[in-house]
């Protein structure tokens, strides 16, 4: 029989399914355009230029340019507008966020020599920059689907007998049995699904009865990177720079999924997840000039190496059905590794004397070749993920384009633009699937398309000090599903769920002052 009261997880369960999936990878590995005022107000193509410490987590040869030393720091104002249409209804969400985009020491030694060959000077620096802002909230609601999680969690259950997920003689708590996926459990004790013969599952709803389905997501978080860099002059025009990195990691997300039953009733389960780790990376760059005017670079990321810890927990489940949801009240922790994306960047940019210049880059990010691990070293648990990271994900692709032009010796100004081609195979629709003894309890997922950029600023140079301002306008459409329901149509496996449309735009104003040692 089913429990309709509350009960406590006597302790975790150190057998229960990771539940991280290819999409878990992307999400806490994919860096946004993010950096000083200048950077960001000339769509980040700087990776030929130098000179600009945020710059140096592109390419680090930048740091060799310097001439002088320097202190600048940068803060950047977001204005986040998220709207999304689903089956025709729209949602929208605002949010402000006030954040530290950037702050870097550079160290200018003088010249070791009187020559004018070989190393001209060494240049050392510490930097700290956010590679990525995860703080959004997201709202979707339809009006009618066909579709109900009640479905997602029959199909998702079949493995399971009715004496899996309740209380018997030898299982006192059904979430502590490792075998038992907690969404199973939930689903069960809370009504939503009923056992039919053979292990198998279905609704509680009847044929062809419809829902309204509602979802909300509040993330928030960031992935900064720390770095110390090297940087050297070699003859004036070969610069080589090298960065040692540590990137730390926040993530933390609630997510609410609800439906509301066309005859009547309703559930509504709210979960939270939590991500915390720290990642190491190399990256090596150059910049060399063939002429006065015309810079080439070039620069190489090694994958980043993240050890990650995540907490996942049940916050709360309501149903028409009962009034006391059957709940694991304590949540589940657990240790797992991410093998980040390669990266490389080739970029040039022209210098019409003094008076402006004209950037291009392209930066390639190996995502297919991301990797899942346990805490140990082990790969084979994450064997299948790790085999479809090239059917979910292709490489990463953006160019970015940057101009500068100066009023005056002391003021300039600059506009940009950068294209972040989708990462997402397009013929791939099968989705996130979580391990079916999984302790998590959110189904969602993006497939992101792709990500546009356009910039403008100024700034204002003095003999000791300058100041840079930015406004940067980030675009990004999304289809999100809220779960999946898999069916063989058209000689392939497809989710049948329908997407809600997801816009986000982050409307970015930056401010830089630094001031030259």
């Amino acid at each position: 029989m089913k429990k309709n009261i509350i009960v406590v997880l006597a302790a975790f369960v150190s057998t229960l399914a990771f539940a991280q999936t290819e999409y878990d990878a992307f999400k806490l590995t994919q860096t946004d355009l993010s950096g000083s005022a200048r950077y960001m107000g000339m769509g980040g193509a700087f990776g030929a230029l130098g000179g600009d410490a945020t710059a140096l987590k592109d390419n680090p040869a930048g740091l060799g340019v310097y001439r002088g030393s320097e202190i600048a720091g940068t803060l950047n104002t977001m204005i986040q507008n998220t709207g999304s249409v689903w089956s025709g209804m729209t949602s929208k969400e605002d949010m402000l966020k006030v954040n530290l985009n950037s702050f870097s020491y550079v160290l200018a030694m003088p010249s070791w020599s009187e020559k004018n060959s070989g190393l001209m000077s060494s240049n050392f620096s510490f930097t700290f920059n956010r590679l990525r802002n995860f703080n959004r909230k997201v709202s979707a609601a339809s009006p009618g689907s066909d579709n109900s999680f009640t479905d997602f969690l029959a199909a998702f259950s079949k493995r399971y007998s009715e004496a899996d997920l309740q209380e018997n003689s030898t299982i006192k708590d059904p979430y502590e049995n490792p075998d038992n996926a907690w969404l199973s459990v939930l689903g069960y004790q809370n009504y939503l699904i009923n056992p039919q013969e053979g292990n198998t599952w279905s609704s509680i709803l009847d044929e062809g009865e419809t829902v309204a389905p509602s979802t909300y997501l509040f993330e928030t978080g960031a992935l900064s990177e720390y770095g110390f860099g090297w940087g050297g002059n070699f003859n004036n025009n070969l610069f080589i720079g090298a960065n040692v990195n540590m990137q730390d990691l926040s993530y933390n997300l609630h997510s609410t999924i609800a439906e509301d039953f066309a005859k009547g009733g309703y559930f509504d389960l709210t979960s939270a997840m939590s991500q915390t780790g720290v990642g190491f990376n190399l990256k090596l760059g150059a910049i060399y000039l063939p002429t006065n005017n015309l810079r080439l670079g070039v620069s190489f990321h090694t994958p980043t190496f993240y050890s990650i810890s995540e907490y996942t927990n049940v916050l709360n489940f309501k149903t028409s059905e009962i009034n006391d949801s059957y709940l694991p009240l304590q949540g589940y922790s657990h240790d797992y590794k991410i093998t980040g994306p390669l990266q490389a960047q080739a970029s040039a940019a022209y210098l019409f004397g003094k008076k402006g210049l004209i950037s291009v880059e392209y930066d390639y990010v190996n995502y297919p070749g991301m990797r899942l691990g346990l805490e140990n070293g082990d790969t084979q648990y994450y064997k299948d993920e790790n085999q479809n990271m090239p059917n979910v994900y292709k490489a990463g692709q953006t160019l970015k384009v940057g101009a500068e032009y100066k009023l005056s010796p002391s003021f300039a100004l600059r506009a940009g633009y950068a294209l972040m081609k989708s990462a997402n195979q397009t013929d791939y629709a099968q989705g996130k699937s979580l391990k079916l003894n999984s302790a998590n309890t959110n189904t969602e997922y993006f497939n992101q398309m792709d990500t546009r950029y356009l910039t403008f600023g100024a700034g204002y140079r003095a003999a000791g000090w300058f100041i840079d301002f930015a406004y940067a306008q980030k675009m990004l459409d999304e289809d999100m599903y809220p779960y999946q329901i898999l069916r063989y149509q058209n000689n392939r496996i497809t989710n049948i769920v329908t997407p809600a449309a997801v816009n986000t735009k982050n409307n970015n104003i930056v401010v830089t002052l630094g001031i030259k040692l």
